[in-house]
């Protein structure tokens, strides 16, 4: 499997909606400007090449499918400045099968990553479970929903993905000593700590 199967695999999600994002250069508190979009259609292999070739806009995925299941979700720290080292120690002590990457604003989307699909109400809960222990309770959580109703047209919130460039980016995983990982390092971090 090449990167970038792979890491198609890895975020899987909705498969007929996806988001997209583009910086304008701005911040407001730490935060990076730019504009987000949904966009109905296919998630084709092309959006994931663009998006680890770093071109614009970044693509961002839906993590529940039509059948409320999703095989991954996100603790979504958007607090400023963050110490990460502190924090992928702390999950570590902890022995969560967590996965924490840098988001585009300087914040942290801690992951899990699951191998089968499991219903997203699952997921929610224990993700709200474990932000509380790792100190930042009243995060957003994706999947925002438990469920989605296709034949009424709900899609879902996407997540922007991190390696936006590949490994030219600053959308990167941490290695569980906090520093910066590769793509090929965080193919690892997934292979170690995705769960059953």
């Amino acid at each position: 499997m090449d990167k970038v199967e792979k890491f198609k695999s890895i975020f899987s999600g909705l498969d007929r909606a996806y988001g997209q994002y583009k910086s304008d250069g701005s911040t407001d508190d730490g935060k990076v400007g730019g504009k987000a979009f949904i966009i109905k259609g296919p998630v084709t292999d092309k959006l994931f090449i663009d998006h680890l070739a770093k071109k614009d806009p970044s693509l961002g995925i839906i993590p529940i499918r039509d059948d409320s299941t999703c095989s991954w979700g996100c603790i979504d720290i958007d607090t400023y400045p963050l110490k990460y080292k502190k924090i992928i120690a702390h999950i570590r002590e902890l022995k969560l099968p967590l996965v924490m990457c840098r988001s585009k604003s300087g914040g942290a989307h801690v992951f899990i990553f699951l191998k089968e699909p499991v219903q997203a109400r699952l997921v929610r809960d224990k993700l709200a479970e474990w932000s509380a222990e790792i100190g930042y309770a009243h995060c957003e959580i994706f999947p925002k929903q438990i469920e989605i109703k296709a034949d009424r047209g709900d899609t879902g919130n996407f997540l922007n993905l991190p390696y936006h460039g590949g490994d030219d980016t600053g959308r990167y995983a941490f290695n569980d000593d906090g520093s910066g990982a590769s793509l090929d390092e965080f193919f690892k971090l997934y292979d170690t700590y995705a769960v059953d």
